[in-house]
């Protein structure tokens, strides 16, 4: 009887492990980074490009609800070599959208724009601000060499929420909708 028991519960323990990596790999990863441009002309290389398709209802459902959400957009720039590309620049940014419930309104902190703090009571605009990054100044074109190619690389991801440790256990599906780019590369000569 012991052992009907024991393999009752081997096999169901079994199939648990085994359903839950199709239930996480469910969920498409589909955000794409789109319209990188490169600006040479200033006292600064800048660069714009577009998240697309980075909100899910899950996570706008989230942001409702009162959860910070942070896209973390890394950027880099490389000079290519015969075996191992050096990184002239590399940092990170963080674009991080809070709704507030009593004054209805949306908070969108970005490091890169001049007022830093946005704020607006518009879903969809504070969604295209999280989305958008305009005229970022990478790197001084005073570092960079005359006819040299480089490297400029755009990742962004969907940083962890940290939630107090008795909600993770009840609130587990919250890591479904992360999100992670591939690295988009743009080649251009300086």
């Amino acid at each position: 009887m012991k052992s009907w028991i024991n393999r009752k519960f081997f096999f169901f323990f079994l199939a648990a492990f085994t359903a839950c990596p199709a239930i996480c790999v469910s969920a498409p990863n589909k955000a794409e980074i789109s319209n990188i441009e490169i600006d040479r002309s200033g006292k600064n290389l800048e660069a714009s490009f577009r998240l697309i398709d980075c909100f899910n209802s899950d996570m706008e459902e989230a942001i409702l609800d009162g959860v910070p959400t942070t896209f973390r957009i890394l950027v880099s720039v490389e000079k290519p070599s015969l075996i191992l590309n050096t990184k002239v620049a590399d940092f990170t940014l963080r674009h991080t959208i809070r709704y507030n419930r009593l004054n209805n309104e949306f908070q969108v902190d970005l490091p890169e724009h001049p007022q830093r703090i946005l704020v607006t009571r518009s879903f969809d605009e504070a969604k295209k601000w999280m989305s958008t990054v305009e005229n970022l100044p990478v790197i001084p074109t005073w570092w960079l060499s005359r006819n040299q190619e480089y490297y400029l690389k755009v990742k962004a991801e969907l940083s962890k929420v940290e939630l107090p440790l008795f909600f993770r256990y009840i609130l587990f599906w919250v890591s479904l909708w992360d999100f992670e780019t591939e690295w988009y590369t743009v080649v251009f000569l300086y």
